[in-house]
């Protein structure tokens, strides 16, 4: 194992977070029509993002200062759920099924300027998904009345926050045009 002098370190994090952001923006720049793209809420809006970039899933301590929080909030699914699906709201997830970690989820970007986005997951509770007064939450700012009201599960028994289990992985998401 190489290990890098204190100087040296200071040196290449800054580096490191420069090529991640350099390649992210050249793969947002070459854009086409088959390029693999998600939406995301941020602010009560929704944005696009490229999905092509780089994804490292024990980012160093130094990225993860640079990382903007990226939340994915999961939806409740009974065992063996394949394939789309529709809420009694007639709300459809953002992710509805597609192979990841969490295959029904929404995304709320802290700042969609930074396409570094540290992952934190979040799920909806069984009861406010499947309401027919379900509305996503879109903007940050929702988080807390939605933990203080029941909307979302408890995740990280424990943590400062039980319903947000912050991650060390870190998605390069830039925002598409």
């Amino acid at each position: 194992m190489t290990h890098l002098r204190p100087a040296r370190r200071r040196l290449a994090i800054p580096l490191l977070t420069a090529a991640l952001i350099a390649g992210a923006l050249v793969f947002a720049g070459a854009g086409s029509a088959a390029e693999p793209t998600e939406h995301i809420y941020a602010n009560g809006q929704t944005y696009t993002i490229n999905t092509q970039a780089a994804v490292d899933l024990e980012a160093p301590a130094g990225v993860l200062a640079q990382a903007a929080p990226f939340y994915i909030i999961g939806f409740p699914v009974a065992p063996g759920t394949t394939g789309p699906i529709t809420l009694p709201s007639g709300y459809q997830p953002q992710n509805n099924g597609l192979p990841a970690p969490i295959p029904y989820h929404d995304h709320i970007a802290a700042d969609v300027n930074n396409p570094l986005r540290r992952v934190v997951e979040l799920q909806y509770s069984w009861a406010y998904a499947y309401s027919p007064s379900f509305v996503p939450l879109t903007s940050v700012d929702q988080l807390p009345g939605a933990e203080a009201s029941g909307k979302l599960e408890i995740v990280a028994p424990g943590a400062p926050d039980p319903y947000q289990h912050w991650t060390n992985t870190v998605l390069v998401r830039p925002v598409v045009p």
